[in-house]
Parts: structure tokens; C-alpha cells; sequence
């Protein structure tokens, strides 16, 4: 698929991990965009994504994400954003993005990062990474699902009720943003 510098530079951009979330990001661009030639933009990339499958979407997002490199002058805040998450490398997690409004929830209490290790699953396809913001009833839901082999937590963050991120285990109660 052939996209101009415009495109390339606006998918840079995107932080959805699926289609649907790229898709959506695009439409939001689309219908709030101040200039006329970013809306121009995102109608373009709507048109050429739309009609692909999931995998072959992220295909190439996930190709813009990695190889594309912005010209040196002239970078928005959201440019300079995905920049530094392209440099840093971090795994882009299926399901709740970082900051995602679930997260400051008042009855939320656990961010769990895993695997999902079954076929069968009740959330994701097998061998997705996945993020989501639980209560204490969800936690133990998946604490559960993990005793059957459906997932494999990898990490767990308690969260407090200012949406502050914190280790569990953590003696002095320090803070992770």
C-alpha cells in the first residue's frame, strides 16, 4: 500500500494497538481537525484502511511505528510523543491503553498486565499482551482464570484511588505515574 509523507506521518502518530482503535483515532482526527489538509489526511488513511483485516492493518501501522523517522523541523507535541515511545521500544499492550478513564474508576483497585494462554479465552486471542484497569472483583476473577491456564499475569499494580500506580509488595508505598 502506497501512503504519502502526510500519511505516514499521521499514523506515526496513532496509539491504537487494533484496528478498530486506529480507525477510530483517524475519524476523531477527521471530524475535529482545525486545518482542512489534516482532515484531508485522515479521510485518505480511512479509505485505505478501512477495507483491510486486522492483521494487515497493524501490519503496517506497526511498520510506520518502527521505520518511519520525522523530518527535523516543524514537530507537534503528539510527534515528539510518538517519538519517544518509537525510541523507547515499549510494547505496545492490547486492551486498556496507560491513562485509559478506566484507571481512575473509584472502584478500580488493580492494573494487571497478561497473557492470554488459551484459544478459548473470554478476553483477547491466544498470545496477545494485554493491560486492563480492574475492581477487587474482577482482580479476582482473573486470579482464577490464571488457576485454569486461560491467562498468565505477568505484572500487578495496585491502584489507588487517585488513579496512582503502585507496587503491592512495595514497603515505603512508592509512587508509579
Amino acid at each position: 500500500m502506497e501512503l504519502n509523507e502526510m500519511e505516514k506521518r499521521m499514523l506515526y502518530q496513532t496509539e491504537g494497538s487494533e484496528r478498530y482503535a486506529i480507525l477510530h483515532e483517524l475519524l476523531m482526527a477527521s471530524r475535529y481537525a482545525k486545518e482542512p489538509d489534516r482532515r484531508r489526511v485522515a479521510d485518505s488513511l480511512m479509505e485505505k484502511l478501512c477495507p483491510l483485516l486486522d492483521k494487515e492493518c497493524m501490519e503496517i501501522v506497526n511498520d510506520i511505528r518502527r521505520n518511519y523517522r520525522l523530518p527535523k523541523e516543524g514537530r507537534t507535541i503528539g510527534e515528539l510523543i510518538a517519538e519517544a515511545r518509537q525510541k523507547s521500544g515499549a510494547e505496545q499492550l492490547k486492551g486498556h491503553d496507560i491513562m485509559a478513564l478506566e484507571r481512575f474508576d473509584p472502584e478500580v483497585r488493580h492494573m494487571v498486565v497478561f497473557e492470554v494462554l488459551s484459544g478459548d479465552s473470554f478476553v483477547g486471542d491466544k498470545g496477545d499482551r494485554m493491560r486492563l484497569f480492574l475492581t477487587d472483583a474482577g482482580y479476582r476473577r482473573f486470579q482464577e482464570r490464571q488457576e485454569n491456564g486461560e491467562i498468565k499475569i505477568q505484572e500487578h499494580l495496585k491502584v489507588a484511588p487517585d488513579g496512582y500506580l503502585y507496587h503491592d509488595h512495595s514497603r515505603d508505598g512508592e509512587h508509579i505515574r
